[in-house]
């Protein structure tokens, strides 16, 4: 026999098998831990912008939890700058958001104040009566949603607009708020005005047409 047949088995290369894996990647989301996942799915959903660049990642060998930005995954967001901060975003769509049903609650009593003082000059007077409108209901409904996208827009143009924040913003306006101070990690001040503001502009035409 040849020396080489006496040759023993060459040892297994350890340092290949203590190698993550393809599905090495956690991720947190909505405070809850994901994966494990690729590197690609991650870059897929920062693409559509369903998780951030300072979310926290996690992979076997690391001591613990970082920000994407800041760990090996740095390069998927290096083309992009990050969102500036939430202190330069302006809140003057926002707040006339969270107002704007109580602008709206004021005008309709003030119309159904009006309607009933003609009413009874009407009806001493001997002549028909006929009732002002208030604002269609199409004016707030497209305020309030051109009041949303011109808000999202802006938080897109910051780098915090997101697909979810697209569409609440012109259809469910609460939770668009509340969406928006949890994305820019503010308190949700502009979201209670906006419940205040809609119970106290019902009570206003209540108490008129009560």
């Amino acid at each position: 026999m040849t020396e080489e047949q006496f040759a023993p088995p060459p040892l297994p290369d350890l340092g290949a098998a203590n190698q993550p894996g393809p599905n090495e990647w956690y991720y947190v989301a909505n405070g809850t831990r994901r994966g494990p996942t690729t590197a690609s799915t991650i870059k897929h959903l920062l693409n559509k912008k369903e998780i951030e660049t300072d979310a926290q990642v996690w992979r076997k060998g690391m001591p613990d939890w970082q920000p994407l930005r800041d760990s090996d995954l740095a390069e998927l967001v290096a083309a992009e700058p990050p969102a500036i901060s939430s202190k330069h975003v302006g809140n003057g769509y926002v707040w006339t958001l969270a107002l704007l049903p109580l602008v709206i609650g004021v005008i309709e009593a003030v119309v159904s104040a009006s309607n009933q003082d003609a009413a009874v000059r009407s009806l001493a007077l001997g002549f028909p009566y006929h009732p002002s409108r208030g604002l269609p209901f199409q004016v707030p409904v497209v305020i309030n949603g051109l009041l949303g996208w011109l808000d999202d827009r802006r938080l897109k143009q910051a780098g915090y607009g997101s697909r979810i924040t697209r569409v609440t913003a012109v259809l469910l306006t609460p939770v668009y708020l509340f969406l928006r101070a949890k994305r820019l990690k503010q308190r949700p001040y502009y979201a209670v005005a906006w419940i205040v503001s809609m119970i106290a502009g019902f009570l206003i035409y209540a108490s008129v047409e009560g």
